[in-house]
């Protein structure tokens, strides 16, 4: 969980500019990669480069550990059920955990890219909790 965290810690600032001129954010769309990396800490500060990476710490550990745990249950089914095994059955048994790692951790995944799309002082949520409960009202109402 640590090392997942310090991972994602050290890619926060590309993922962030990604995220922004990917979602054609208006106050950076006109820039590129390298320009955006330079422009969001003059506008926003330096820790504008890690907006919604605290959403990001709190999915890391739960995916991690969701992953693990599914692996190895989606293992043992693939070989009692099927009668599957060797590196096919490994295979099966990580890329079904994936699935149901990233099920499970989406909310959280939607709660980060909406937290890093913002710009300072346009702020539509003032944190992860907020994020949640904004969404689930809006949906809610579809």
């Amino acid at each position: 969980g640590v090392a997942g965290c310090c991972a994602k810690t050290t890619i926060a600032p590309l993922d962030r500019v990604k995220i922004l001129l990917q979602g054609q954010n208006p106050h950076y769309k006109h820039l590129g990669v390298f320009a955006a990396l330079r422009a969001v800490p003059k506008k926003e500060g330096f820790l504008g480069l890690y907006k919604g990476n605290g959403a990001m710490m709190v999915r890391v550990f739960p995916y991690g550990a969701i992953q693990f745990m599914s692996f190895e249950r989606y293992k043992k089914m693939l070989r009692k059920k099927f009668g599957i095994s060797g590196h096919v059955h490994r295979l099966m048994a990580g890329s079904m955990a994936g699935i149901t790692a990233v099920i499970c951790t989406y909310p959280l995944d939607v709660v980060r890219v909406r937290l890093a799309f913002q710009f300072k002082g346009e702020h539509r949520y003032s944190g992860i909790i907020h994020a949640f409960k904004t969404i689930y009202r809006t949906v809610r109402h579809f």
